[in-house]
């Protein structure tokens, strides 16, 4: 995990080519005092770290990012307003070396990012 305790998987399915996730944000993290101290806001790098891990931890690999083909930042979001995330990720194509995905993070009423890329195994 990038930030231990940033977050917990409440659950995970994986249902055809399709993982879908609730996360639970942990709104009094440390990460959150320095971004920002008065209106705490989630990273979006850490949001693309999430679904990374997502990936990994459904299939039990190790993985590098290889390419971002898109990344959409659409919302911000403030945990203290909401820190219940779904996470969909619809799995393209999986090799042994290779997964390409689309993904989604949302809170109940809004989009938070949009991603479509792929992921190196690591051996």
């Amino acid at each position: 995990m990038l930030v231990e305790d940033l977050y917990i998987v409440e659950n995970t399915r994986l249902d055809s080519n399709i993982i879908r996730s609730t996360l639970v944000i942990n709104a009094s993290h440390e990460i959150f005092k320095g971004h920002f101290p008065d209106i705490p806001v989630l990273p979006g790098v850490c949001m693309v770290q999430f679904i990374k891990e997502i990936i990994e931890t459904t299939f039990n690999i190790e993985s590098s990012i290889d390419t971002a083909g898109m990344i959409k930042f659409l919302s911000m979001l403030n945990p203290v307003e909401s820190n219940i995330l779904t996470a969909e990720i619809s799995i393209k194509d999986k090799t042994d070396t290779n997964i390409i995905f689309q993904a989604s993070l949302k809170t109940k009423d809004r989009f938070l990012l949009k991603y479509s890329g792929s992921l190196s195994v690591r051996k």
